[in-house]
């Protein structure tokens, strides 16, 4: 069911990546898409042939990609819709499948091995150097976590660095200097909880969520400690499923997270003061396996990975995702990422 007389929406234009043939998959590359009038989304060309650049991120004239299938990080300079001058390093493991970058700072996270790669990127190409690869160890009570599986991170402050560990069932605390990264506390999730994803938001709060657990949790950063102030299972989640990605409405009143196998969004209603959150209902993700979820200017970009699509949402004024129109194909989506 689409919205009826929806309002025009202001242009956009989008980078995906997603995952090639070294995966299993089909995508070529990274492709640029660009928004229709309605705000759902269109495909335009491909930008860049990559194998499996699964995972994007556009700093200014910069996009940093993980090139999941082969081990490696590229780096390209961005002109418009243009990426030109590729550099390409080891990630400093496994199955990357998540980058973090500040300013010359590139931190990958490895899937397969556990590790945290730190690179730097130098010079107006930026040339990609990998200056430390951080062993972790750890596991869980689930098939999945037989070992540790670095999954995504983030910095608090110039110092300070959260890692989250899938297979540990670990937050990670690290002092960063010099591009040196030194373990200094953790956090111990709940057995299972399988951490995924975390979002940073105002007065130092971190939301935190569980791939095999199917929860979200949020955080606050406070005298150099993480202290949780709430925990909720996901609406619409059941055992087996797998919690993929958190994305914030425009005014921080709402929550949606991409729930893969039962293929639903959870959406959670989020206290004013943001230290809170309650589950509120769950839709249809309008395919299959929704790997990656991104909110921007009142529409819901959802990668439906195993069905090859990306499905757009309008958001309703109770917060309730409204599909627009019927989803657009694209082989093996697994990240969006906005350069205008």
């Amino acid at each position: 069911m689409t919205t009826p007389d929806v309002p025009v929406t202001a242009s956009s234009t989008w980078l995906v990546g997603g995952f090639g043939p070294d995966m299993d998959c089909e995508s070529e590359g990274i492709s640029v898409m660009r928004s229709r009038a309605d705000g759902s989304l269109e495909m335009s060309h491909l930008a860049a042939a990559m194998p499996s650049a699964s995972f994007l991120v556009v700093d200014g004239d910069k996009v940093y990609s993980t090139l999941e299938g082969s081990g490696q990080v590229a780096v390209f300079d961005r002109d418009g819709e243009t990426l030109s001058n590729v550099t390409i390093a080891a990630s400093g493991g496994q199955y990357p499948c998540h980058i973090t970058v500040s300013d010359s700072t590139v931190i990958a996270a490895n899937y397969g091995t556990g590790t945290l790669g730190v690179l730097e990127a130098r010079g107006s190409s930026a040339v990609l150097e990998t200056r430390q690869v951080l062993e972790t160890a750890g596991l869980g009570p689930r098939p999945q976590q037989e070992g540790p599986h670095a999954h995504s991170s983030v910095f608090v402050d110039n110092n300070t660095l959260l890692s989250l560990d899938l297979g540990a069932d670990r937050i990670r605390i690290f002092s960063f200097n010099d591009f040196v990264l030194e373990q200094v506390d953790e956090v111990v999730m709940p057995p299972g909880f399988g951490p995924r994803d975390i979002v940073a938001r105002p007065d130092n709060l971190f939301y935190v969520l569980g791939e095999l657990g199917c929860g979200f949790m949020v955080f606050e950063w406070r005298d150099r400690r993480l202290h949780k102030l709430c925990s909720i299972a996901l609406p619409g989640a059941v055992e087996g499923d797998q919690a993929s990605a958190i994305a914030i409405s425009d005014d921080g009143r709402h929550a949606y997270v991409g729930v893969r196998h039962s293929n639903v969004i959870a959406i959670l209603a989020i206290a004013d003061d943001g230290r809170s959150v309650a589950p509120l209902t769950a839709i249809s993700c309008e395919g299959n396996w929704p790997r990656h979820i991104i909110l921007s200017d009142g529409i819901l970009h959802v990668c439906n990975q195993f069905s090859n699509e990306i499905a757009s949402f309008r958001i309703d004024d109770n917060g309730i995702p409204q599909l627009i129109a019927a989803p657009t194909r694209v082989l093996s989506p697994t990240y969006l990422a906005r350069i205008a």
